[in-house]
């Protein structure tokens, strides 16, 4: 996607909704991208987001920024 990213200072597991560890490669969070501008709902926020080398997939959005701020998720089924 274009951006830049460095390593974390507090890394942490990757975990399901309900709190399960995922094993995806070694199931640590190590990297993060720099701070974002992102306009969402007409408001805009400074944000970083975890790097999560995935393959294919762009983007996963984490249930606590879904929380914050209540997004409707519209899916798209290729």
């Amino acid at each position: 996607m274009g951006l830049l990213y460095r390593d974390k200072e507090n890394l942490y597991p990757l975990v399901t909704i309900l709190g399960d560890l995922i094993l995806y490669r070694d199931g640590i969070i190590w990297m993060e991208t720099g701070l974002v501008e992102v306009e969402i709902k007409g408001r805009k926020i400074v944000i970083s987001f975890n790097i999560l080398l995935l393959g294919k997939d762009k983007v996963v959005l984490g249930i606590l920024f879904l929380k914050e701020f209540n997004l409707k998720i519209n899916w798209v089924i290729k």
